[in-house]
């Protein structure tokens, strides 16, 4: 291992959770350094455009992290018909709808679309990959996912109890596993958010589990509507899943 290089690697994860940055200080003493490697690793990472120091001296992520971001390596690509399947989702309930796919090995919001009358929820933006124990896209996937993939990912799941009625351990989730791979759908009443709902059905390729659409809406105007956002999620389910013999992969 090259220090220098770990240190730096370091230093730029530590900035980019801290949300008002660190000063040299503070990533000295986070990071166990003297000041003055902490000085020179961190004049390095601004001559890089990797960090800026703004005008409080305090270091935060500069313009080429951007380029890093949005680097087409990271970007997952999306089945046009997937994509057309979102539009119309969203534009038929007028609620947000999610495109969640697999991505590099972790469960990932692929893509989004707000309806007319959509609120948006913090945390489910598009890359977002954690509480898989919670998110009913991520549950459709994990559920019809390999044993040894979602074996894996469940070993290391903490289960974070997010609302009330989150599921509460590994136990309980299996049970929702299994249920879910017997009805091909999975509703959240509330394990995310305590004032949202959703509904989300797998995307088939082939006969395999390749994505998942999902269709959200404060608590309220879902359970007024759910049979009809059940009903334009699974139409859009097919129209993204095409005719008999067609290929949707990612």
């Amino acid at each position: 291992m090259i220090q220098s290089v770990q240190r730096a690697s370091r230093i730029l994860l530590a900035v980019a959770q801290a949300d008002q940055g660190l000063t040299a200080s503070e990533v000295a003493a986070s990071m166990g350094l003297p000041v003055p490697t902490a000085y020179h690793l961190l004049a390095t990472l601004e001559h890089e455009r990797l960090l800026f120091k703004d005008a409080g001296k305090r270091y935060v992520l500069g313009a080429a992290v951007a380029d890093i971001a949005n680097a087409p390596g990271l970007r997952a690509r999306i089945e046009p018909r997937h994509r057309q399947a979102l539009a119309q989702l969203a534009h038929t309930t007028q609620e947000t709808a999610y495109l969640t796919g697999w991505f590099r090995g972790e469960i990932r919001i692929l893509a989004t679309i707000e309806g007319s009358q959509a609120v948006r929820v913090a945390g489910l933006e598009v890359g977002r990959t954690g509480d898989v124990h919670a998110r009913a896209s991520a549950k459709v996937l994990l559920a019809f996912a390999e044993e040894e993939v979602r074996t894996s990912i469940l070993d290391g799941l903490d289960f974070t109890r997010l609302t009330p009625v989150t599921v509460p351990d590994r136990a309980a989730f299996e049970l929702q596993m299994a249920g879910i791979r017997q009805a091909g759908i999975v509703y959240d009443r509330g394990e995310f958010r305590e004032d949202v709902r959703s509904v989300s059905a797998p995307i088939r390729s082939e006969g395999r589990v390749v994505a998942a659409l999902a269709v959200l809406a404060p608590a309220g105007r879902y359970e007024r509507t759910e049979p009809a956002l059940v009903a334009a999620l699974l139409s859009a389910v097919a129209l993204a899943e095409g005719p008999p013999g067609g290929s949707t992969a990612l």
